[in-house]
């Protein structure tokens, strides 16, 4: 470790000592707690978004946080170990496939939201009762299994990743799908009319309530269109 780096841990530790910096992801929705100086004054400023984004290492880390005000997207850029950032809470912890979420900065509304990463804390008697493989899973009921888009006959991998790059990361999301947003997904991906067709919003109604998934079709021919 070089004298550069030496005082970089340092500082970075400095800044840890007096404040907790949570672990917090891409998808996030977070509240920084930022101190705002307005002439001899000062004071604490709250600032609620999704973090769309990290870059950098070290002590030059920063995150982007996006929020819509007033139908408008806004964007800053925190570094994490700045003097003038008191704090980070996280509300809210987002089940997302990407490192960098740009996308939202086109999206608004429903297209803008984030499927919600459901954490349950383990038990004993739940870790012992635990399903040992995915088709005790779905036998189960379990929430996580059932909330994968996959399962809809004709959406495979590919599908699924496209899907998500679109926002779209959990059957309920696609059951709730109007006219409207069918007709934007397909012509979106091109999907030649295969959401109606394949029955997906059926499909994850069907999930949701608990029903078997339906017969899965070849899924590199669904995906190459065949």
């Amino acid at each position: 470790m070089n004298i550069i780096q030496q005082l970089e841990s340092e500082q970075a530790a400095a800044v840890v000592a007096k404040r907790e910096i949570p672990d917090f992801a891409p998808g996030d929705t977070v509240v920084v707690s930022v101190r705002v100086t307005e002439g001899e004054r000062s004071r604490i400023q709250n600032y609620e978004g999704v973090v769309i984004g990290r870059s950098g290492s070290g002590l030059h880390e920063s995150f982007t946080v996006r929020k819509l005000s007033y139908g408008e997207g806004v964007e800053r850029v925190f570094p994490i170990y700045s003097p003038l950032v008191e704090g980070v809470k996280v509300l809210r912890r987002g089940k997302v496939r990407r490192a960098k979420l740009y996308y939202l900065r086109g999206r608004t509304g429903k297209r803008a939201r984030i499927a919600e990463k459901k954490r349950v804390l383990p038990t004993a008697a739940a870790s012992a009762a635990a399903p040992a493989t995915a088709a005790e899973a779905e036998a189960a009921g379990s929430t996580d299994f059932m909330d994968d888009i996959s399962l809809i006959s004709g959406v495979g991998d590919v599908l699924a990743e496209k899907l998500a790059g679109e926002g779209v990361t959990s059957l309920k999301q696609i059951a709730e799908w109007s006219a409207d947003d069918i007709a934007d997904y397909d012509a979106k991906l091109d999907l030649k009319g295969r959401v109606e067709r394949e029955e997906w919003v059926e499909q994850a109604k069907e999930l949701l309530a608990g029903k078997p998934p339906r017969a899965k079709v070849d899924q590199e021919k669904a995906e190459k269109g065949e």
